[in-house]
């Protein structure tokens, strides 16, 4: 079935949209996204006020500690669940555990997955972002060879125009798919620095 004009108008201007976006400023990616602006690595001293993380050692052989990150780490997990996940491994700590030690142990744990879901995640958004460049520009270049081709095209032209319009159509309903998804994502580096900060002050409110 044809394309309508109504259908290639719609399709340009949400092929133009990555484009139209304004340049990211010098040094960043130009491929992100997002509007809120990228944050490779969060740092401890943002979150913690406690003992150096860097001077903790190893979370990961601490048997305890390891137990309660792989716990509430996980992305599904909420802040709440987490924070009383927290509480109930403070009261749990006897009178000859280091609870300071344990402690900032834990929050080295999640900074380091957190770290690791929120790096997995930027790295999937600059892809859909490439992702969006790419299936603008074909949908652009497809728009406007198709507008100099007549709709009433016979021979080769309408043949053309036909395997035009398919392509069109193609692409412009991935870059919406793709939008719909990056609109998603883009929030979930922001959750996940968001949770890692309640986990810092519930571990903080038992030192």
């Amino acid at each position: 079935m044809r394309i309508t004009a109504a259908l290639i108008a719609t399709g340009v201007a949400l092929a133009l949209a990555a484009p139209s976006r304004a340049a990211p400023p010098k040094g960043e990616d130009p491929d992100w996204p997002c509007e809120q602006r990228v944050v490779p690595t969060l740092g401890a001293a943002t979150y913690w006020s406690g003992p150096q993380v860097a001077e903790t050692g190893d979370w990961g052989a601490e048997p305890r500690v390891a137990a309660l990150v792989q716990q509430i780490a996980p992305r599904p997990v909420t802040a709440e669940q987490g924070e009383a996940a927290i509480a109930k491994f403070a009261d749990a700590l006897g009178a000859g555990d280091d609870r300071k030690h344990l402690l900032s142990l834990a929050f080295a744990g999640l900074l380091a997955e957190t770290n690791r879901q929120r790096s997995a995640i930027i790295a999937r958004l600059k892809d859909l972002g490439h992702r969006q460049h790419d299936l603008a520009d074909i949908a652009s270049h497809a728009g406007e060879e198709l507008r100099t081709i007549p709709a009433d095209a016979t021979g080769a032209d309408a043949a053309r125009r036909a395997d035009l319009e398919q392509r069109f159509t193609f692409v412009t309903q991935a870059f919406t798919s793709t939008q719909r998804t990056m609109r998603y994502a883009c929030d979930i580096p922001v959750q996940l620095d968001a949770r890692l900060g309640r986990y810092a002050r519930a571990l903080q409110a038992h030192l």
